[in-house]
């Protein structure tokens, strides 16, 4: 599994999501297991996503293909997202 952190701005949170959410399907087929979506507190266009993917190199297609790219814009994201990916460090009691 690979796990990506995307951050990105957006010109309005409620027509983003919506985009997003339609897009489901999309993700699905190009191997994403699963989202957890944060906005900043006090930034609502302010996005962070929490992706799992089965591969990096299926996330990292997926971002750079067209239809994401045409979702993106349709959506409002403004600008590159940020993209980093992670690897699991283990959890702590608090």
């Amino acid at each position: 599994m690979a796990i990506m952190l995307a951050r990105f701005k957006v010109a309005d949170y409620d027509k983003w999501r919506s985009v997003f959410e339609s897009k489901m399907d999309l993700r699905k087929q190009n191997g994403c297991n699963g989202t957890h979506i944060f906005y900043n507190a006090h930034d609502k266009t302010d996005v962070i996503i929490n992706f799992q993917w089965d591969t990096e190199a299926n996330a990292q297609a997926f971002f750079a293909g067209a239809e994401a790219r045409a979702a993106m814009q349709a959506a409002g994201v403004e600008g590159a997202p940020e993209i980093t990916f992670l690897e699991d460090g283990g959890r702590t009691a608090s």
